[in-house]
């Protein structure tokens, strides 16, 4: 017997997106299997008087049988998950079925709901229901003795609308949960059947490279699954064990405590700078998240970057699915500065916490018809430290005095990360409005510096 909440994870599933994934498999499928009749009809046509006769046939034997794992992997694959996504649309349909008994019997009970207790009042229907139909202890018998005539005047239908409502969510976990099972023993049978590819060797690198096509030189996006850009960062104060602090130290190390907390009690505006300054200080150099959506929000440059951002990537989705014909695929953008794509961060509490720091973007991409629909994310990488001979934009302040601490071992540099993501839908050869869409509300410490300017 389940209820609603149970079956809830259904109604945000994307079979539209699943089968784009399945169709896609069943395409490659296709142009796999143009091509099998030629390979299969190449062996006996070519004459060697070589030593390399016998090493020819083995090759094109391999390439025949590479072709044909290919061909029935992504047709294993592609039948696995479309029909994946058509078990998903019939549990959608039955959860909705559900939702609309559990409306009617909401309907139907309300006004003896409105005299039971605090518990009855604030549950879902179908637990309402299943507390009044049936008595389970003197005092659930004291409260439903004054409405007992009216329980009875609906159990029938109440039970009826109960029961049909139980019983689409039952048959909807059913369907979805047998459909996702089978699907996962497909594709890992798929999976087995594609050819063992390694492609480290300086053949394969030499081949890569001289064959047009095989490589995507073309945009800043590149398909694929999320890849992280391998980024560095500088380090113009690492700690040296030799340091020996001077009673110098000391006061500076004193001075800028009291400035972290003369800015944590007095700066409201810069609440992010100093949550991250004060981890920095704590010298743990942990990675620290960044609220990436209120940066957005607060900084005009960041905002701007983060837009220019999503529009390439719109930009790219067209051109790769022009460029290849692919329906759904996903997609990661090389990184970018947020000066070049925005200006440097305009607010002094995204100037102190970011800087100029490092973005990119990965993305799920669908086209239908003439419509691309894209979810990226826009993330955020930085390494939270001091510039040698820089100084801080708003109060001059020298970083140099910040880096010592780093030096001396009693403070450290950090990873920062955040992202910003976004869901967009426009037709091709439109541009679309990625502001609208401003994102949830987050709240979250280490966003900011209050005394660093960049990071970088």
């Amino acid at each position: 017997m389940a209820y609603h909440d149970a079956a809830k994870y259904i109604e945000d599933m994307n079979p539209g997106f699943v089968n784009a994934v399945g169709e896609e498999c069943l395409r490659t499928k296709s142009i796999i299997r143009t091509a099998l009749p030629t390979l299969d009809g190449l062996p006996g046509k070519v004459e060697w008087r070589s030593d390399a006769a016998d090493l020819y046939e083995r090759r094109l034997k391999e390439t025949i049988d590479l072709a044909e794992g290919l061909h029935d992997g992504f047709d294993k694959a592609g039948q696995a998950v479309t029909a994946y996504a058509r078990a998903q649309v019939q549990a959608q349909t039955l959860v909705a079925d559900g939702v609309t008994a559990e409306g009617q019997l909401h309907a139907l009970i309300a006004p003896i709901v409105a005299t039971q207790s605090l518990q009855v009042r604030f549950s879902d229907p179908l637990r309402q229901w299943n507390d009044l139909r049936s008595t389970t202890g003197v005092t659930d018998w004291l409260i439903e003795l004054g409405v007992h005539d009216e329980i009875e005047k609906v159990r029938a239908e109440a039970d009826r609308l109960w029961h049909r409502a139980t019983a689409a969510y039952d048959d909807a976990l059913r369907i979805e949960t047998e459909a996702r099972e089978d699907a996962v023993g497909q594709l890992t049978a798929a999976y087995r059947l594609l050819p063992d590819f390694l492609a480290s060797s300086p053949l394969s690198a030499k081949i890569v490279d001289e064959t047009p096509g095989l490589e995507d030189i073309h945009g800043k996006y590149h398909v694929g699954p999320p890849t992280a850009p391998d980024l560095t960062f500088d380090d113009d104060f690492p700690y040296d064990p030799n340091a020996a602090p001077t009673p110098g130290d000391y006061a500076s190390w004193a001075k800028w405590k009291a400035k972290l907390r003369g800015g944590q009690l007095l700066r409201v505006d810069l609440d992010d700078a100093t949550a991250a300054y004060a981890h920095y200080m704590d010298g743990t150099g942990t990675d620290l998240r960044v609220d990436y959506e209120e940066a957005y929000r607060e900084d005009a440059n960041i905002r701007l970057a983060v837009d220019n951002e999503i529009l390439s990537a719109q930009k790219e989705a067209e051109r790769i699915y022009r460029e290849t014909g692919q329906t759904g695929f996903q997609m990661t953008g090389n990184p970018s500065s947020v000066t070049a794509l925005g200006g440097y961060p305009a607010t002094e509490n995204w100037q102190k916490a970011l800087g100029d720091h490092t973005v990119y973007g990965t993305s799920d991409v669908v086209v239908n018809g003439n419509q691309i629909t894209m979810k990226i994310k826009v993330h955020a990488e930085d390494m939270y430290n001091f510039n040698a001979n820089a100084a801080d934009i708003a109060t001059g302040a020298p970083d140099n005095e910040n880096g010592r601490f780093s030096t001396l071992g009693w403070a450290k540099g950090f990873p920062t990360h955040g992202q910003v993501e976004r869901t967009v839908t426009w037709t091709i050869g439109e541009s679309s409005d990625v502001s609208a869409d401003t994102g949830p509300e987050r709240n979250a410490p280490g966003e900011d510096r209050v005394d660093r300017r960049n990071n970088g």
